[in-house]
């Protein structure tokens, strides 16, 4: 059975029994900066993104659990006065890959670009992860490599 994919809270994904489950396989699957320490989910900052109107939510549910998840945020590129998506904090649970869940969210998350204006959506991706292998055979091509470089204590 496909997963519903629906737009919902912040609150509505952390309250989900499998959130923290999915938040530790996101961590462990993102492409680990050690500087960024263990993973610890920020609620306040999703609320308050999600109250200034710039993240909105998706949820994957395999009857009442959660199995996946991404936040789209929007916001203007100033040097270019353009509004732009980013699907960010984008996982689905290895038990729920198969069946096209991903694909789901990713799409849910280009129609809540899409209606708000935005010209385009942006996906992160480690490198040569399977979603760094699956967004260039759907469309998306590479604009950018990402670097960071930390600076201790």
């Amino acid at each position: 059975m496909a997963a519903a994919i629906r737009q919902c809270t912040f609150d509505e994904l952390a309250s989900a029994a499998s959130f923290g489950a999915l938040c530790a396989g996101y961590a462990a699957e993102s492409g680990r900066i050690a500087e960024l320490g263990e993973h610890k989910v920020d609620g306040d900052a999703y609320r308050a993104m999600e109250a200034a109107g710039v993240a909105r939510c998706i949820g994957a549910w395999d009857g009442d659990q959660l199995v996946g998840f991404g936040v789209v945020t929007l916001s203007v590129l100033p040097h270019f006065s353009k509004l732009i998506g980013c699907l960010i904090s984008f996982f689905v649970a290895a038990s729920a890959r198969k069946g096209g869940t991903g694909t789901q969210i990713r799409e849910a998350a280009e129609r809540i670009a899409h209606e708000r204006g935005a010209a385009g959506l942006m996906i992160s991706a480690p490198a040569e992860s399977r979603l760094d292998v699956i967004l260039p055979r759907i469309g998306y091509r590479a604009t950018n490599r990402l670097y960071f470089r930390g600076f201790g204590e």
